[in-house]
């Protein structure tokens, strides 16, 4: 793992692959992910540079603030379509490939 990658890591943990190409994932990595054993399926991702992203799939649970800032954006662009404008990603300063990456994960299956 590069080094910079590492300063932003809250744990740091290891598991064995065995012959089988299995591994058991860490204690704390089930708990941050809020794994269910044989409930939750996990989600891989191969990023660029050989990192892997991973994330529990599942129900997620409702973000209530998201939901009403999703609502508030409905009503606005409803209430006023004069202001709406078509979005140029070629100046945006944004990271899409950052954020979208989570969002793969939350809303998986959902979008394919």
């Amino acid at each position: 793992m590069p080094a910079n990658a590492r300063s932003h890591a809250v744990l740091t943990t290891e598991s064995k692959v065995t012959i089988r190409g299995q591994t058991t994932i860490p204690a704390p990595v089930r708990e941050a992910l809020k794994l269910k054993p044989g409930q939750d399926s996990i989600h891989y991702e191969i990023l660029p540079g050989g990192q892997v992203f991973m994330c529990r799939l599942g129900d997620e649970q409702e973000d209530h603030t998201m939901n009403a800032f999703l609502r508030f954006l409905d009503t606005d662009i409803q209430n006023n379509p004069q202001k709406t404008r078509p979005f140029n990603i070629q100046h945006s300063t944004f990271n899409i490939q950052h954020s979208t990456r989570k969002e793969t994960c939350r809303w998986h299956g959902r979008q394919h």
